[in-house]
């Protein structure tokens, strides 16, 4: 048995790495568990395509130029499809966007606070209305249900 002198003086990060290790030579986690938890890790996300950034008229601005312009242009692409948005911050803040190729999808703008879903028309335009500030990401749903994740972005 371990006398509670032994742990006197020792650091909180040291306590949690005593007490880690006791943990693990009392009742190890199976490897076969630790394989299976990797190979399941990975299925959580199999069907999501994640679209880069390719585009963003922010980094585009000359540094020392100010601008008049109040939209901010940002494009992602995945394979088979780009995301073009502009952020338009006139009276009240808004996404207006487009798919391309053109399609009618499910789109689910997600924010720090929540998320709202809306869908394209047949020319694969959209709008999100009142759009709040800090990080975005968009979510859309195409063809046969194939799922396309951007990039978070702060507008």
């Amino acid at each position: 048995m371990t006398n509670t002198a032994d742990f006197e003086g020792m650091s909180d990060d040291e306590l949690l790495v005593e007490l880690g290790e006791a943990l693990r030579l009392a009742d190890p986690v199976p490897s076969l568990v630790t394989e299976l938890v990797k190979a399941g890790h990975g299925l959580r996300t199999i069907d999501t395509e994640y679209a880069e950034l390719v585009f963003d008229s922010a980094m585009e601005e000359l540094v020392g130029v100010r601008s008049d312009s109040s939209t901010r242009e940002v494009t992602f692409r995945a394979p088979g499809i780009e995301i073009e948005v502009a952020v338009v911050a006139d009276d009240r803040r808004r996404i207006v966007g487009q798919l391309v190729p053109p399609q009618q999808a499910t789109l689910v703008l997600q924010y720090r606070d929540g998320s709202h879903e809306v869908e394209s028309d047949s020319l694969g335009r959209f709008v999100f209305d009142e759009v709040p500030t800090g990080p975005i990401s968009l979510r859309c749903i195409h063809g046969d249900n194939q799922v396309v994740q951007t990039d978070w972005v702060i507008v």
